[in-house]
């Protein structure tokens, strides 16, 4: 008889490895109107629809530096005859986490402006909500001012009020290294008569994935169709192998209050252990809890090591079992 003394150790991490996302492009559409455009005397049109781009570059977790373009549309007053108002600005984008993947922002610059046959240097000022999401998008609800359109005529004011997408570019997922597959033969003596016992202990590799946060639905313990390739490979080791068991342990990253991150830490932890449960394992095999935001493994003070921070962390502790020739 040989003694088959397995060691496996596995962790399935539900975070995303990407890297920051730096370098981001959107673009937007809504309503623009100009104040004090208009004089009593002028057959006046002071508001009609805005399109724009912008490019924006990610330099802290809390500062952007953005750039755009935007076509605030026709109109006619004191001194412009139908004429198209082209806005180039470029300003510092400061932003402050809410919770739920939403952050207020304001941003503080300057902007050239284009209309009709004059051109001018103006201030700008604008604040929005932006509601970020795990595959790189980001909307965005923006207000935007530019302060002094001056045509010698009137001091002029452009409005716009906007809806924007954006995609931040950069990140890229990353596949688990194996573990290396040792092989330990010790020999044993024993009392008369000499009989050599082999035990062999085998370190092995569990070739489960690495998820990313896309494995539940945003701020939600709900579990996504991603999830399942991996948990079936879960199910089918612990078929494998009946003596095994799980422990799965959730984890989140320090947005929000600490009790409702908890709470989600032990939703997830749990709904990982349902799903494996629904899979046909015995749930006495399996321990599910939650750590909340107690035990990261990266600085919340990034979106990337937020990211790394919201996981699920499942375990194959040491066991053992007996093989007969």
């Amino acid at each position: 008889m040989k003694k088959l003394a397995a060691v496996i150790s596995a962790s399935l991490i539900f975070a995303s490895s990407a890297t920051m996302a730096e370098v981001y492009l959107g673009g937007k559409v809504g309503k623009s109107w100009l104040d004090d455009a208009c004089r009593s005397v002028d057959t006046c049109d002071d508001d009609s629809s805005t399109v724009g781009v912008f490019l924006g570059y990610q330099a802290l977790d809390w500062l952007s530096i953005e750039a755009g373009y935007d076509y605030l549309g026709e109109f006619s007053g004191a001194g412009l005859n139908d004429d198209k108002v082209n806005v180039i600005t470029l300003a510092p984008k400061f932003s402050v986490p809410l919770g739920y993947g939403v952050e207020l922002y304001a941003k503080v610059g300057g902007a050239y402006v284009d209309y009709g046959s004059e051109d001018d240097y103006s201030y700008l000022g604008a604040a929005g909500f932006e509601f970020n999401t795990d595959n790189n998008l980001t909307f965005r609800v923006e207000y935007q001012a530019i302060t002094d359109i001056n045509n010698d005529l009137v001091r002029a004011q452009g409005n716009s009020a906007t809806l924007g997408v954006a995609y931040k570019f950069g990140g890229s997922k990353s596949e688990p290294e194996p573990m290396m597959v040792e092989e330990v033969i010790i020999e044993e003596v024993v009392e008369e008569p000499v009989v050599i016992v082999e035990t062999t202990t085998v370190i092995k590799s569990v070739p489960f994935q690495s998820l990313d946060g896309s494995s539940f639905e945003h701020d939600s313990s709900t579990l996504t169709q991603q999830s399942e390739e991996t948990l079936d490979k879960l199910v089918t080791y612990l078929n494998t192998y009946p003596q095994s068991r799980v422990e799965i342990t959730g984890h989140t990253d320090s947005t929000g209050s600490a009790a409702y991150n908890q709470k989600l830490s032990e939703k997830r932890a749990q709904a990982v252990a349902d799903a494996v449960i629904a899979k046909g394992i015995e749930a006495s095999r399996i321990t599910a809890k939650g750590e909340g935001e107690s035990k990261p493994i990266a600085s919340n003070d990034t979106v990337e090591g937020r990211k790394l921070n919201r996981r699920v962390d499942i375990v194959i502790p040491e066991f053992e079992y007996e093989v007969t020739n």
